[in-house]
């Protein structure tokens, strides 16, 4: 009589032999979804056995050894379940497995029996007691020996137990220790001067990163659960390589402004195309609604051909979801347009790449200007090197740079035999030397060049606007009005250019506009028009903005949200009731929105209360909204406007918790499962928000790159002084720019990412602009261009004669240096010591981008 089949059989099909003793097997799940009839269950999915398309659909699927683990483990899988396995199937394969588990610590405790050990039996994240002690009894049996005391003996009870091993665990998260911190001898010993009993209390390294990390997670979710029940959220994903080389997808949500991570899975597997990002959002969308019980009402990605084109596919699907790219990413390209459309500007930033690299990288040469500095100034700046992982910091080491122009030229033109000399030092060799001669003498020539700084100058004044443009569109508060002024922004400075620069300005105009076309337009539009500090006052004399074309569009707009099917199933009745109540509600908020535009009714006094208002809550519409909810009649436009206020426009959540996943999962932690990451960064996330809550941790203060006086000129938009967040796009290893060559490639790869956006649509920034983003017509006042939306008359540019006689814009000159300067001169003097064997650059970790 043959052998039987095990349980796991019956649910797949068997295919060919493996080997003289097994087949490969085929899971009908995976056969289901390759034949579109999902709705199947697995037995009436073998009845399809003969056709061709059940054929190729197993050739589809691929296969499994035909062995219980091997089927187990596809059905279970090593980081999430496979998706398309039945329920029965799971429940049938972890009964298994538990059965599996079960027999193996059976034995084991069959053999620590059989060795005269006395365990006490435990499960396989907390081992027997006198094992998971073996670290601690060492210590204590030759406690007598070391000149250590004991400290008091008071024994702990179970409550103060169970505290205890939370706070193992918070304290582990918090301060980023491995988890076997709790097993080295000196912590041991550390516990022990506090209490002798402190041994039976100090968990072991698998208790600690097993059950307990578990326990603490599971509060945590919960916490989080409550926090975004019933909320409206904007999912944002993108991807990430760690050290391992895997693709790690991260899911994160932004709710009142505040980014939470909902989900971390290993996606290195899964394809990038249009079809297969759709279908993954979806999933994304119906997994965090149906835990969360929130709703999703905006999803944003990056902009990559892939993500763009399943973006689109899920806004016809789901229209009721708004979507969009990630400002950030977008203001960040308009860095590489700039470079693309000005070649003059790309060789000068280089050539103050190189200088600032070789004032760092020779010693003797940078005392010598730091001399001169103390002379003229009494203090010594570094000189700040630009970190290709921070987007702005090339802006900061240039007006570092201009800041320090006249020590630079003081020490040139009086010390220039000293310089040379330094550098060439003491080199023997004839032809070793004249190089450093000419090398030094090539950087001095520089710093004598009047022309190098008066265009440095010019330089500057084009990457102000796009820097503190990025700094704005990746904050936590870049709402849709935040972003499209801040492009507004742009757009007005590379117009307002002289006309000797036309060239520059019209080819940063086009490529703007392609930009600006890539996004929702009556998305951003609608929300500054509901802005109440905002409304219609932005739009130029040509953007056609009359009551009828708004209305339209916000009505479109909203009509799209409402679009959203009923939550339950209803009958008939039900479903007429439903339907009669939405269009109650669509008059009412026509009527609302009317009277807002006109400032009637309810909103007839808010011109004259606006000042008041202002001073009192400053300038966030969310509380004017939450104010108006109060009246019946306005109800529906007040949550419409919060919904759309209420979205975040990038990714920056999503960039610091890659942030976080670097430095967790390291070169010395590369074996972290990315359950134990994904539960870490969830832990370490919401004891900083208890900390900074109880006073324990002080408020990021936000990033300042730009002076007061500099602000209003820069977009002429100065509505964002409290809006620019420091917001982390830092790894534990930043990538330095030093000089030339690394300029270079650094812009080349800019520029790349760049063009990769004009390849979409055609290279040529005379075609026609892209449709944009936005779903559904808003009656054809949108898209429409930036130029006609905030276009007016030409202001006069003010010059003033510099320094040699030429003429210049008039920019204000920064005279103080935040928080990312100090970073910056810490990465500045790192590249002046000797880089240790490993790579790593000491003092350089994350741990200083974090108060």
């Amino acid at each position: 009589m043959g052998k039987s089949k095990g349980e796991m059989w019956q649910y797949f099909w068997q295919g060919a032999k493996a080997n003289s003793s097994q087949y490969r097997a085929i899971c009908l799940g995976c056969i289901r979804h390759h034949l579109g009839k999902v709705d199947l269950n697995d037995s009436e999915t073998v009845t399809f056995k003969d056709e061709d398309a059940f054929k190729n659909a197993c050739i589809a699927a691929g296969s499994v050894l035909g062995e219980k683990n091997a089927m187990i483990a596809h059905i279970l899988g090593g980081e999430k379940l496979c998706r398309y396995a039945s329920n029965a199937a799971a429940v049938t394969a972890k009964g298994l497995r538990k059965k599996i588990q079960d027999t193996k610590k059976r034995g084991k405790r069959e053999r620590d029996d059989d060795s005269g050990n006395d365990e006490e039996p435990g499960d396989d994240s907390e081992p027997a007691l006198l094992k998971r002690r073996k670290a601690v009894d060492r210590v204590e049996k030759r406690q007598t020996k070391l000149k250590v005391f004991k400290g008091i003996s008071i024994p702990f009870s179970d409550e103060e137990e169970k505290t205890i091993h939370a706070q193992f665990t918070r304290a582990t998260i918090s301060a980023n220790l491995p988890f076997q911190w709790v097993e080295d001898p000196e912590i041991i010993k550390l516990f022990l001067m506090f209490r002798s009993c402190a041994g039976s209390m100090i968990p072991s390294r698998k208790m600690l990163a097993g059950r307990l990390l578990k326990e603490e997670e599971g509060q945590v979710e919960e916490e989080l659960k409550a926090t975004l029940k019933d909320q409206n959220v904007t999912l944002t994903c993108d991807a990430v390589k760690d050290i391992s080389k895997d693709s790690l997808m991260g899911v994160a949500v932004s709710a009142k402004f505040k980014p939470y991570l909902v989900d971390l899975y290993n996606a290195t597997a899964e394809r990038k195309d249009g079809d297969a990002v759709d279908e993954a959002l979806g999933e994304m969308i119906d997994k965090t609604e149906t835990n969360y019980k929130c709703t999703v009402v905006a999803v944003g990605t990056d902009n990559d051909g892939g993500m763009r084109s399943g973006r689109g596919k899920l806004g016809t699907k789901r229209p009721w979801v708004m979507t969009f790219p990630c400002g950030g990413h977008q203001g960040h390209l308009t860095g590489g347009n700039y470079f693309k459309v000005s070649p003059e500007a790309e060789e000068i930033s280089a050539k103050a790449t190189d200088l600032i690299g070789w004032l760092n990288n020779h010693g003797r040469v940078r005392c010598t200007f730091n001399n001169v500095q103390i002379e003229r100034t009494g203090q010594v700046k570094s000189h700040l090197v630009a970190n290709t992982t921070r987007w702005t910091t090339h802006l900061v080491a240039f007006l570092r740079l201009d800041d320090l122009k006249q020590s630079l030229r003081m020490a040139a033109i009086t010390q220039r035999e000293a310089i040379i000399s330094a550098q060439v030092g003491a080199e023997k060799n004839f032809a070793a030397s004249m190089a450093l001669r000419t090398a030094a003498e090539e950087q001095l020539d520089v710093i004598e060049d009047n022309s190098f700084w008066r265009n440095l100058s010019v330089v500057i004044d084009d990457l102000e606007p796009i820097g503190y443009a990025t700094n704005i569109c990746q904050s936590d508060k870049a709402r849709p009005d935040v972003v499209l002024l801040a492009f507004a922004g742009m757009f007005l400075h590379f117009r307002n250019l002289p006309p000797e620069r036309s060239s520059v300005s019209k080819g940063m105009m086009k490529r703007l506009e392609r930009r600006w076309a890539g996004f929702d337009q009556a998305l951003m539009v609608t929300a500054l028009i509901l802005n109440p500090y905002e409304r219609l006052d932005r739009f130029g004399p040509d953007a056609g903005a009359n009551i009828m074309n708004v209305r339209a569009t916000v009505v479109d707009l909203y009509s799209r949200v409402k679009s959203r099917p009923p939550p339950l199933e209803l009958d008939p009745e039900q479903l007429e009731e439903w339907e009669n109540k939405q269009m109650q509600q669509s008059r009412e908020f026509s009527t609302a929105f009317l009277q807002y535009c006109s400032s009637t009714g309810p909103f007839k006094n808010w011109d004259e209360l606006k000042s008041d208002f202002e001073k009192i809550h400053k300038e966030d519409p969310s509380i004017f909204w939450e104010s108006m909810k109060a009246d019946r009649a306005l109800v529906e436009l007040a949550e419409f406007a919060l919904i759309v206020l209420g979205i975040v426009m990038n990714t920056a959540g999503n960039e610091r918790h890659f942030s976080k996943i670097k430095i967790r999962k390291d070169r010395l932690r590369n074996r972290l499962q990315l359950q134990k990451l994904e539960r870490s960064i969830k832990i370490a996330e919401n004891l900083r928000a208890h900390q900074k809550h109880d006073g324990l941790r002080d408020e990021r203060q936000a990033r300042k790159n730009h002076a007061d006086d500099r602000i209003g000129q820069l977009l002429q938009v100065p509505r964002y002084a409290d809006i620019s967040q420091d917001n982390d796009q830092t790894t534990n290893q930043p990538a330095l720019v030093t000089n030339r060559r690394k300029w270079r490639a650094e812009v080349e790869q800019w520029k790349r990412d760049a063009e990769k956006y004009d390849e979409e649509f055609g290279s040529d920034p005379n075609a026609d602009l892209p449709l944009p983003e936005t779903q559904g017509t808003s009656r054809q006042w949108l898209p429409r261009s930036l130029a006609l939306l905030f276009g007016g008359a030409e202001p006069v540019t003010v010059v003033e004669e510099s320094a040699d006689n030429g003429r210049q814009p008039r920019r204000a000159r920064r005279s103080v240096f935040t928080e990312e300067q100090l970073l910056m001169e810490l990465l500045a003097q790192e590249q002046e010591d000797e880089i240790a064997d490993d790579g790593a650059l000491e003092g350089s970790g994350d741990e200083y981008s974090e108060n």
